[in-house]
C-alpha cells in the first residue's frame, strides 16, 4: 500500500489531479490517521491531532449513562418489590451479580482520568 503521508499538490492543479486526490483522500479515510487540508497554495496530507482525553465529568456521565441503561430498571424493581415484601433472596443474588457485572464493565471501559 502506498504511503501518502507526505503528499501534496498545488491547489491550482486539483482539476487535473482529481483522480489522485480522490485516491489520497480514500487512503486518509482508510487509515483514520490523516486528512487533507489547504496549506498555503497546496492541498497537503496532515496528521490528525491526538484526541484529547475525556474530562472527569465526561467520564462520570458515561459511567452514569451505562448504569442507567443496564441496571436502573432492575434497581427500581428491587425498590418496589422490597417495599411490597416480594423481593426474594434469589432476586437479591441476581441483582448483586448484575451490579458486579455492570460495575466491572464501567471500571474497565470508563476509567477516570489520572490526576
Amino acid at each position: 500500500m502506498t504511503d501518502y503521508s507526505n503528499w501534496k499538490i498545488k491547489q491550482s492543479d486539483l482539476a487535473q489531479k482529481q483522480e489522485e486526490y480522490t485516491e489520497v483522500a480514500q487512503w486518509c479515510n482508510d487509515s483514520g490517521q490523516y486528512h487533507i487540508e489547504p496549506v498555503g497554495k497546496y492541498y497537503a496530507v496532515v496528521a490528525n491531532p491526538e484526541p484529547t482525553p475525556p474530562t472527569y465529568d465526561e467520564v462520570k456521565e458515561k459511567r452514569a449513562e451505562y448504569r442507567r441503561k443496564n441496571i436502573d430498571d432492575k434497581t427500581a424493581e428491587r425498590s418496589r418489590k422490597m417495599a411490597n415484601g416480594t423481593w426474594t433472596e434469589e432476586d437479591e443474588q441476581d441483582y448483586l451479580e448484575l451490579d458486579a457485572e455492570v460495575t466491572a464493565y464501567v471500571e474497565e471501559h470508563f476509567p477516570y482520568p489520572e490526576g
